[in-house]
């Protein structure tokens, strides 16, 4: 049986003040993102969401075609409307900023409950990790597009 994304998201529920890891990936995979321009968009858009309580970010890795985040779902809010606001906002602006048009972002992503202390610091640590993982660089600590609300201490595999 072929299930299309829209069909895994049904009975899913939104639970305002529980933590997400979700993972947005640009169009194709086109590795737009990890440049300072883009990545300031992405990062400031998080911040304009935090301000309006619609989620709480715990941390932000922008990839050079995906960005990972932890968030804490604001009240009233579902994770659809949220993710729809930031795509839709991030994409314009991006678009302008890189003088390009058409579709950004891959229609919709991935995400994940979390539901305990333990996931949600193997998680942190996962996403710190990935640009050392895909070979971008040697230490964690070096890559520029990732803010986290923990400060990190040491090197993570």
């Amino acid at each position: 049986m072929k299930y299309r994304n829209h069909d895994l998201r049904k009975g899913r529920v939104s639970i305002p003040g529980a933590y997400y890891h979700i993972i947005i990936n640009t169009h194709q995979r086109q590795q737009l993102l990890a440049n300072d321009g883009v990545a300031s968009i992405i990062f400031e858009t998080f911040a304009w969401l935090e301000a309006k309580h619609r989620l709480r970010w715990i941390c932000i890795m922008i990839m050079p075609d995906h960005v990972h985040t932890i968030i804490e779902l604001g009240a009233g809010q579902t994770l659809a409307k949220v993710m729809h606001s930031l795509k839709l906002f991030t994409a314009r602006k991006i678009n302008e900023r890189l003088s390009r048009d058409g579709t950004f972002w891959q229609h919709g992503y991935s995400d994940w409950a979390i539901r305990t202390e333990e996931t949600l610091n193997n998680t942190i640590r996962y996403c710190y990790a990935n640009p050392v993982k895909e070979g971008i660089v040697k230490s964690a600590q070096d890559y520029p597009y990732w803010r986290c609300k923990f400060d990190m201490v040491g090197e993570v595999s």
